[in-house]
């Protein structure tokens, strides 16, 4: 990782490295401890990277602006709030993710306790319970219990490795919980029992990102629409239309787009499925939420199946038929695994997670498989009551939903009014060059023009205003969003024409 390099490279640098042993930051300690699972980094490499960073970003930064002449007073200014700025996102990058953690870990933290609410009501251990956790892929959780493993093999006791995790993770509800367990004596008792289930630090959360949702949804829409307005107005004014660099400028604009979508899809995402894999054209919110509807219907039929004494691979069998196709796709790899291929019921599960969609249904489906191993009787009554509470918590995540699709047609004029915006901007290119305008006046006629002379930039809208239309339309859950981004593209090239026409700009 570039950020882990940086920290290194800057720790072996003298001048930094002694300033770096000077800074004492409690927050940037706990957090360098809680990221250990996934960052190699000490506090003292990531406060020497800071400086590091922000001094060459200042050296950098008033070089180039006195290669392109810009004036002194401006060059002092303009650099040092640069410096400033760098400094302090190097030195908090940890601190912030650490806490873009915390909802996702409040999210798993009833789960994870019921797993070792399980393996205490049949006799295991809080060892047991950190195995299961470690081999159930958790995002997070699963690879700090394995660290947790490591340091129990060198003669840690396990509820120190529980303890001390609690006290270095920012999840209030995973802190309450481990310390309870600690205070059980790995035995059920009614504190135990009493707690199950409540996760108020997540279930907040999701209420205000809800509340938050209306104005996230137009401020990406915003600046989706409303960059490439401002930088087409630049390009234009500055003479550049007509140059074939402006067209890298297309990509610039569907990566803004791509990383604006990605952060909204991220942080709305609480009790929300999100996609298992990563790739170029993900599984629509639509189809990820219907599987995982789905997969709560499935958690209920389980569970009763096996508290009633059925084995996980009749259990399987018996609900197969009522469910929906989604889940039986699902269900039918694991059973063919089962039955014709004589696999065991932990790699059956594991062949039907691989090919869930969302990432929550295929971690619980491998966690269902190793609960199951150690007694499918408690395994139906946990799964039942899992299930219970995700039903009701999704029913708030609903709310969610409904919120986009009362935003959605505002996303939608938007988009459109934007592409128009973009044609008619595009037709007046060539006429806004403020050099040639206070310099000799307009040097221009009436037919003398055509839309050839500005290709550059007409292909860069093009591209832009078919991304912008498509990715709108996703971020939105929005049907047909290839169709809606075409439409885009035609209406920006009809207002071009259009203005192009009462500008006296050829079209050929």
């Amino acid at each position: 990782m570039i950020y882990e390099k940086l920290c290194r490279v800057s720790s072996r640098t003298p001048l930094f490295s002694r300033i770096s042993k000077r800074k004492d930051d409690k927050d940037l300690t706990r957090a360098v401890r809680f990221l250990a699972p996934i960052m190699k980094v000490t506090v003292e490499g990531i406060v020497a990277a800071a400086y590091l960073s922000a001094l060459l970003v200042l050296i950098g930064a008033s070089l180039s602006l006195l290669f392109f002449g810009v004036d002194f007073l401006i060059i002092v200014p303009l650099s040092a709030m640069l410096c400033v700025l760098v400094y302090y996102i190097v030195i908090n990058y940890p601190v912030s993710m650490m806490n873009s953690y915390k909802l996702g870990l409040s999210e798993e933290a009833d789960i994870v306790y019921e797993q070792f609410i399980l393996v205490f009501q049949t006799g295991g251990t809080i060892f047991d319970a950190i195995e299961m956790v470690a081999q159930s892929e958790h995002p997070y959780l699963s690879k700090a219990f394995q660290m947790m493993l490591e340091r129990i093999s060198e003669g840690v006791p396990p509820e120190e490795c529980l303890m001390e995790f609690a006290k270095d993770q920012p999840s209030d509800d995973i802190r309450r919980y481990f310390t309870t367990i600690v205070s059980s004596r790995e035995r059920r008792t009614e504190l135990l029992d009493e707690i199950s289930g409540e996760s108020y630090e997540a279930d907040l959360a999701l209420r205000q990102k809800n509340l938050e949702l209306e104005s996230r949804i137009l401020i990406v829409s915003a600046l989706v629409t409303y960059v490439p307005i401002m930088l087409t107005l630049a390009v234009s004014l500055s003479g550049y239309a007509t140059q074939p660099i402006v067209i890298l400028l297309a990509p610039l604009f569907i990566f803004l787009n791509a990383i604006l979508r990605s952060r909204f899809s991220r942080q709305f995402s609480a009790y929300f499925d999100r996609p298992r894999a990563s790739s170029i054209i993900p599984p629509t919110q639509n189809d990820i939420l219907m599987e995982y509807d789905e997969f709560l219907n499935f958690l209920i039929l389980l569970g009763q199946r096996l508290s009633l004494g059925d084995t996980l691979e009749v259990a399987l069998a018996e609900i197969r038929d009522d469910l929906e196709p989604t889940l039986q796709r699902l269900i039918d790899i694991a059973m063919t695994s089962i039955y014709q291929e004589h696999t065991s019921s932990l790699e059956a599960m594991q062949r039907a997670s691989d090919a869930a969609i969302g990432q929550r249904v295929s971690q619980m489906l491998k966690m269902i498989a190793l609960m199951s191993e150690t007694s499918t009787y408690d395994t139906g009554e946990r799964i039942s009551k899992i299930a219970a509470r995700l039903i009701k918590r999704s029913a708030v995540a609903k709310e969610r939903d409904s919120i986009i699709a009362a935003q959605r047609l505002k996303v939608y004029l938007l988009t459109i009014t934007s592409a128009a915006v973009l044609g008619m901007l595009a037709s007046l290119a060539p006429f806004l060059f403020i050099g040639s305008l206070l310099s000799h006046g307009p040097t221009w006629t009436p037919g003398s023009l055509s839309a050839l002379d500005i290709a550059p930039l007409l292909i860069t809208l093009g591209i832009t205003t078919l991304s912008m239309g498509y990715q709108n339309t996703r971020m939105v859950g929005g049907r047909r969003p290839l169709l809606i981004s075409l439409v885009c593209m035609l209406l920006f090239w009809v207002a071009f024409a259009f203005s192009s026409t009462l500008m006296g700009l050829n079209l050929v």
